[in-house]
């Protein structure tokens, strides 16, 4: 039997901010992303998913840091921590935190998105032989990456499932996902990329969902177009 989330749908905090920002879909000329997918126990995925989704087999996570070079609101760079998971038949990654560094990101992405990030420093640093970012989590726990990119590769390596964010709705959930259009233009299988923490409690749920086993790791030059939330039918609904 597929194993559900242990959250409580039903009581998960509803993200209602308002934004001057314009309505999706969102053209990003440019962006610079690292992604590090990675195993995790079932037990952590299960607690930090909602109850209308399924985990995924095997359960993993993907941090990703996004560094865009230009947007309705202006450059802004975000992380992400997800946990991958099913809405019936459909994979995605459900959103669990974000951080980004910009205000007017934080809030257009919360009208139009659903998801409410954190406002927080992200540097990224970009070499010949490396991308390294690090970022505030909040709480006092920094995260870094280090993806090294002498490793060329097709861009076909680089592969996306849709985000996904559940809101509150009539005692239960409501799942949307975000669909985004990436145009994959350089990319790197970054091999030996790691993923670090300083500082924070281990109740951080960057700290609890972290790497029990490595996967995948790819950074990537992409430009995107974020589309509109779209709602997703949960199944029996």
């Amino acid at each position: 039997m597929p194993e559900s989330g242990l959250i409580d749908s039903s009581g998960l905090p509803a993200v209602n901010v308002e934004s001057d920002a314009p309505e999706p879909p969102w053209e990003i000329g440019e962006a610079v992303v690292q992604h590090i997918t990675y195993e995790i126990p079932v037990t952590n995925a299960r607690r930090n998913l909602p109850d209308i989704v399924t985990r995924s087999a095997p359960t993993y996570g993907r941090v990703s840091v996004i560094d865009r070079a230009d947007s309705p609101v202006g450059p802004y760079r975000e992380a992400l921590l997800m946990v991958g998971c099913r809405v019936g038949m459909i994979p995605a990654l459900y959103v669990v935190d974000a951080v980004v560094n910009s205000e007017a990101a934080r809030n257009a992405i919360a009208a139009h998105w659903n998801y409410l990030p954190n406002v927080g420093e992200i540097n990224v640093e970009r070499g010949d032989e490396a991308i390294v970012s690090s970022f505030d989590a909040g709480d006092g726990l920094t995260v870094t990456l280090n993806s090294p990119i002498t490793d060329a590769a097709a861009v076909a390596i680089v592969r996306y499932d849709p985000l996904l964010v559940v809101q509150p709705s009539n005692g239960s959930g409501a799942a949307s996902e975000i669909p985004c259009e990436h145009d994959v233009r350089q990319a790197w299988l970054s091999r030996g990329s790691t993923l670090s923490y300083d500082g924070g409690s281990r109740r951080h749920p960057w700290i609890v969902l972290r790497s029990s086993n490595a996967i995948t790791a790819v950074a990537a030059v992409e430009g995107q177009v974020i589309e509109a939330a779209a709602t997703i039918e949960l199944p029996g609904g």
